[in-house]
């Protein structure tokens, strides 16, 4: 049986659709936005750009703007999709932003392509858009574009390894700090920083080890433990140091310690 979801982002222009398709077969079309697909399962064949083309799973599918293209299952077979969708100011704006403004808008040099690191920086904006703050799903999609233009582009990105100096990173810090309980968005951290939201993202791993969602959740998770064995009540904390709710501070807890924090505390 067919399925498809579409899931918005919190980011203007930018959505996933995830699609299990057992017998459609597209028409030839077209989309307004770039199709960034991950083939989750099973085998698609499709043309575009008047080339016949057959993809499996792990293959990454790269349909842009206006491209005139259709789509089928192979005989007697279906398969599962998983496409990034944005609206083509995002590749322009990280084209831009990549190049340190010397190049406009990029030309894909291919439409499908096979790279564990893509495939996994795919993964990881769909895990943020399933259940990721807008934090996650902006750091997730620049990654992804990133990796995306690298590998399937004209422009080569090229950037030196650059920290904060000591400055920088103490205001940043104690701003972060402030903020546990609403997490800022990648655009908001950047501009606190005078970059650019890819300029603030590499900097900022490069400083820390982790990109600005994970420090953040583990920072939380540190300011949350004393809390946790000095008995304070776990609704409470969770509401204090932002997460969603009581399961979600819990499931993040665990992972973290190896214990939800009740069980902790019983220790």
């Amino acid at each position: 049986m067919d399925q498809i979801t579409h899931i918005q982002s919190s980011l203007p222009g930018v959505r996933l659709i995830d699609a299990q398709y057992s017998r459609f077969a597209f028409p030839r079309h077209f989309h307004l936005e770039y199709h960034v697909g991950l083939l989750i399962q099973g085998q698609h064949r499709y043309v575009y750009g008047g080339e016949r083309r057959h993809v499996g799973a792990g293959d990454v599918l790269l349909m842009a703007p206006e491209g005139i293209h259709d789509g089928a299952c192979l005989e007697g077979q279906g398969y599962r999709i998983r496409v990034m969708a944005f609206d083509p100011f995002w590749l322009d704006e990280a084209s831009r932003s990549l190049s340190d403004g010397r190049q406009g808008a990029p030309r894909l040099t291919t439409s499908s392509l096979r790279h564990p690191l893509l495939s996994q920086r795919l993964q990881r904006f769909h895990a943020a858009m399933l259940e990721g703050s807008p934090l996650a799903q902006e750091e997730a999609l620049w990654q992804a574009l990133a990796q995306l233009l690298e590998m399937g582009s004209t422009l080569r990105v090229s950037e030196p390894h650059r920290v904060f100096d000591q400055r920088t990173w103490q205001r940043l810090r104690d701003w972060l700090e402030s903020r546990l309980d609403d997490p800022p968005t990648l655009e908001e951290i950047a501009a606190f920083c005078a970059m650019s939201p890819w300029q603030a993202l590499r900097r900022f791993r490069q400083h820390t080890g982790l990109p600005p969602h994970q420090w953040l959740t583990q920072l939380r998770l540190q300011r949350a433990l004393p809390l946790v064995l000095a008995g304070e009540p776990l609704s409470e904390i969770a509401l204090r140091l932002g997460f969603y709710d009581q399961a979600h501070f819990s499931r993040l807890f665990r992972r973290t310690y190896g214990l939800p924090p009740a069980r902790l505390r019983q220790g």
